[in-house]
């Protein structure tokens, strides 16, 4: 499922519907001659999926399923299937620029700053995987938002909190086979969407290397400045550790290194131009941002905090301006909640100053990050996965 063939993908009128669906200058920090420019480079990678990952796909899906997808893809390569050998071999490849040790300093930022980054995270980057009007579709026509808001919500935070144990994603470790199963949930999404109809000419391929490129746009630097809102103090080093996670979770999900920066200032370069065209919510956006809010306001844990004031997060998560685009209200109400609740924040960011402090918020921070990972962000009672 590499796409549409080679001589058919570089058409003016692809390129024509490609600016359509990329809507050329949507970003503030944009200008329309880099964006063209960007778009014509880019073009390529619109229209293309994951071959390697679809083949392993097709064999799980014919063989009853993706019950432990890691263990069962080393089996097969153990008894010589080849497709398997080959996605094995391509996530075991660690790239040059990936520094454990850095990643370490931001994995343990963050599990400093849990509270921070949990409302981070949930009020202003899962909406992001549903701004494009080809994400939007997908999840709509998959029923994996609308249909299921608590199982999409714990499947999120099995990755969004496991890789802030950056040890983990190692090659055979524990986040390491959680990104193979989302990659393989990826080429299982594309091969239903194209058998479904999708129009693959008009919109490009569902779920492509462009679009899955976006993740250290939306989960590191977007992610990290919706922290600082919220009072986390993060030093340059640790911003530069946990934007190197998600760079290197996102080559695990396929992603080729033509699409990742082999340093943070080539990557952040990148990043404006995804954000500048990927961020374009469409009515179908809109509605699965009201299911979301519905869904937290109505699931524990998360409804305890009230509507009003989670409005106000996802406003304070996302800027005025993204929030507008998605169609969240303003709550005066939520905000004068909010702005009583930010110098407990910043007070918690100070404390991690105080000599001893820091240890234990970490290991605190820690442990909630793990049983969040493990068991989703609300209940798996109510999410339907209690066992």
């Amino acid at each position: 499922m590499d796409g549409i063939s080679q001589e058919d993908s570089f058409t003016s009128e692809h390129y024509r519907r490609l600016t359509h669906v990329l809507p050329v200058g949507r970003g503030k920090e944009s200008q329309p001659e880099d964006n063209d420019a960007w778009v014509a480079a880019m073009l390529p990678w619109h229209y293309r999926g994951d071959p390697l990952a679809e083949a392993v796909a097709g064999t799980l899906r014919e063989e009853g399923g993706m019950a432990k997808p890691a263990e069962r893809v080393r089996q097969l390569a153990e008894q010589g299937d080849v497709p398997c050998q080959r996605l094995l071999a391509d996530m075991e490849v660690v790239p040059e620029w990936v520094d454990f040790a850095l990643m370490r300093c931001g994995g343990a930022m963050a599990q400093r700053h849990f509270p921070q980054l949990i409302l981070a995270l949930t009020y202003g980057c899962l909406p992001l995987t549903f701004a494009h009007p080809d994400a939007a579709a997908i999840f709509v026509g998959t029923g994996r938002m609308e249909a299921n808001i608590p199982r999409r919500l714990n499947e999120s935070a099995a990755l969004f909190f496991g890789v802030c144990d950056s040890d983990a994603l190692a090659p055979g470790k524990a986040m390491w086979e959680a990104c193979l199963h989302v990659r393989l949930v990826h080429a299982l999404v594309r091969m239903k969407c194209l058998q479904s109809g999708w129009d693959l000419k008009g919109r490009g391929m569902p779920v492509s290397q462009l679009a899955t490129a976006a993740g250290p746009a939306f989960f590191g630097t977007h992610l990290l400045d919706g922290m600082r809102r919220l009072g986390a103090r993060v030093s340059d080093e640790e911003a530069a550790g946990h934007c190197m996670i998600w760079r290197y979770t996102t080559r695990l999900m396929g992603v080729p290194l033509e699409l990742l920066g082999s340093t943070q200032q080539e990557q952040d370069r990148f990043d404006a131009s995804m954000m500048s065209q990927f961020f374009a919510p469409d009515d179908t956006a809109k509605t699965i941002m009201t299911s979301l809010l519905d869904g937290l306001c109505t699931l524990p844990p998360t409804s305890r905090l009230p509507r009003a004031v989670q409005i106000a997060l996802f406003r304070r998560m996302l800027g005025d301006e993204m929030a507008d685009a998605f169609g969240v209200p303003v709550s005066g109400k939520g905000e004068k909640v909010l702005s009583m609740m930010l110098p407990v924040f910043s007070g918690y960011a100070w404390l991690q100053r105080v000599p001893g402090a820091s240890a234990g918020l970490r290991y605190i921070g820690q442990q909630i990050l793990d049983r969040y990972a493990s068991e989703g962000l609300v209940s798996p009672a109510a999410a339907g996965t209690a066992n």
